[in-house]
């Protein structure tokens, strides 16, 4: 419902705010910091250590096999909701290495010709989504539980058929 500047702008007020809210103090010294430049950075008080706000990346994968996508909900989400698989990238890792380890950590599954495909910020609280593809050639899902309520394989016929029932 938000054009493309609007929701650009509140992503990025969220995030700030909530980086300042849980950043009070130095990870140097442990003294008291203060916001300076209307919070895009903060200063320690003793010791003038600078930190700036941080943007942790995570990936989301859309999985794709012949005329299916592999889609998976939480357990928090509304009944009947569902996306493609994401996770937070690990220090050191490329963005591929990372849509290769999320996705067999979560469905069990080996993907081959990953691509980038885009990104956004994502204000929960301070993310870069970065949206990619992957193929495999396996439907066997093995559902980590711990992370997933479900996961499965959708056709183009049913994706297409659920956005034109929410619209």
């Amino acid at each position: 419902v938000l054009n493309k500047k609007d929701a650009n702008l509140i992503s990025i007020s969220k995030s700030i705010i909530e980086w300042n809210n849980k950043n009070n103090f130095c990870s140097k010294c442990g003294y008291k910091i203060s916001s300076i430049n209307m919070g895009w950075s903060l200063t320690c008080s003793k010791c003038k250590f600078r930190i700036f706000p941080r943007i942790d990346p995570v990936v989301i994968m859309l999985i794709k096999n012949k005329e299916y996508i592999l889609l998976a909900r939480s357990k928090a989400w509304p009944e009947g909701m569902y996306s493609c698989p994401a996770g937070f990238m690990e220090p050191g890792e490329t963005i591929e290495d990372a849509v290769r380890r999320e996705t067999m950590e979560e469905v069990g599954i080996k993907l081959k010709k990953i691509k980038y495909m885009y990104s956004q910020p994502w204000p929960f609280p301070y993310s870069l989504m970065i949206g990619c593809s992957g193929q495999t050639k396996s439907f066997k899902i093995k559902t980590d539980y711990e992370e997933l309520e479900d996961a499965k394989w959708f056709s183009k016929k049913e994706v297409k058929k659920a956005l034109q029932k929410k619209s």
